[in-house]
C-alpha cells in the first residue's frame, strides 16, 4: 500500500508474481472495502494471456464495496499474446451509498512486436449488484478469426477495446452534468476521432444502475488509455471528492 494522497485515501499495487497466464490456469482475484474506506488499486504492468495449448485460462474477479466506500479499479491493459484462450468473469457488488470507477482494457496480440491474434478464444462477463439487485449485464465473446473484428458492428478493424464504468451517490443527483462532461472531455481530448483512430460513446445506465458507462476502440493502446485516464480525471472529484492524482507506476 501506498499513500500519496494522505492516509484517508491508499493507492493499491496487484502483484502477480508469474506475470501472465497460460492455458489451463485459474486466477481467482477477491477485494473488499468496508465502510469509508478509499482505495485506488492498479497494477504495475500488463497482463498476459499466453497460449491456450493447455485448454483456456480462467480469471475470476470479484470487487465489493461498502457504504460510503470508493474503489477506483484501474489496472493496466490485458494483452492476449497469438493463440490465447481466454475466461474473464467479474463480478461487482456495490452497497446502497458506494462509489467506484473501473476499466477494463484488451489488447488483441503484441502489437509492439508485430504479432497479431490470429488463433485463440476471448469471452467475458460482467456483472454489477446494487444492494444485492442486478443492474448491469455484459457478456461477449469472439474467436480470432471472427468476422466481427473487421465488422462496422464489431471492432471495426480496432486490436484494443476498453469498456469503463462509473457510479456514485454525487453522480445520481448531478447525472445531466456528469454526462455531459464526460462526453466533452472525451470528444476534446480525441480531436481525430473521426479520421479511424478512435471510436468511443458515453452513456448513462438509469436507476437502479445509476451507471456512467464508456466505450473505447482504439489501434492502439496509448490512445485508449489517454482517453480513458482523461475522462477518470475529469470525474474523479464526483467519485473520490478529490483531483485526480496519477499513480507513480503508470510512469515507469
Amino acid at each position: 500500500m501506498l499513500y500519496p494522497e494522505g492516509r484517508d485515501c491508499a493507492h493499491a499495487l496487484l502483484l502477480h508474481p508469474p506475470g501472465g497466464i497460460a492455458g489451463g490456469d485459474e486466477l481467482d482475484i477477491r477485494l473488499q472495502l468496508e465502510s469509508g474506506a478509499q482505495v485506488l488499486a492498479t497494477t504495475p504492468g500488463a497482463g498476459k494471456w499466453y497460449h491456450g495449448g493447455r485448454g483456456a485460462a480462467r480469471q475470476q474477479l470479484r470487487l465489493s464495496v461498502g457504504n460510503d466506500a470508493c474503489l477506483e479499479w484501474l489496472p493496466q491493459e490485458a494483452i492476449l499474446f497469438d493463440g490465447a484462450r481466454v475466461q474473464q468473469r467479474t463480478s461487482i457488488h456495490l452497497d446502497a451509498e458506494a462509489a467506484m470507477l473501473g476499466w477494463d482494457i484488451i489488447q488483441l496480440g503484441r502489437l509492439a512486436a508485430g504479432e497479431g491474434w490470429r488463433t485463440g478464444h476471448w469471452s467475458q462477463s460482467m456483472t454489477l449488484f446494487r444492494e444485492g439487485q442486478l443492474c448491469w449485464l455484459e457478456q461477449a465473446e469472439l474467436v480470432a478469426d471472427s468476422a466481427l473484428r473487421d465488422s462496422p458492428v464489431g471492432l471495426a478493424g480496432r486490436d484494443v477495446f476498453a469498456t469503463a464504468w462509473a457510479c456514485s451517490p454525487a453522480m445520481r443527483a448531478t447525472q445531466a452534468e456528469v454526462l455531459e462532461l464526460a462526453r466533452t472531455v472525451a470528444v476534446q481530448h480525441s480531436p481525430n476521432s473521426g479520421d479511424g483512430s478512435l471510436i468511443f460513446g458515453v452513456t448513462w445506465l438509469p436507476a437502479p444502475a445509476n451507471l456512467l458507462l464508456l466505450r473505447v476502440l482504439g489501434p492502439d493502446c496509448a490512445l485508449v488509455w489517454e482517453l480513458l485516464e482523461t475522462v477518470w480525471s475529469a470525474l474523479r472529484p464526483w467519485l473520490a471528492g478529490r483531483a485526480a492524482n496519477r499513480p507513480r507506476i503508470w510512469s515507469t
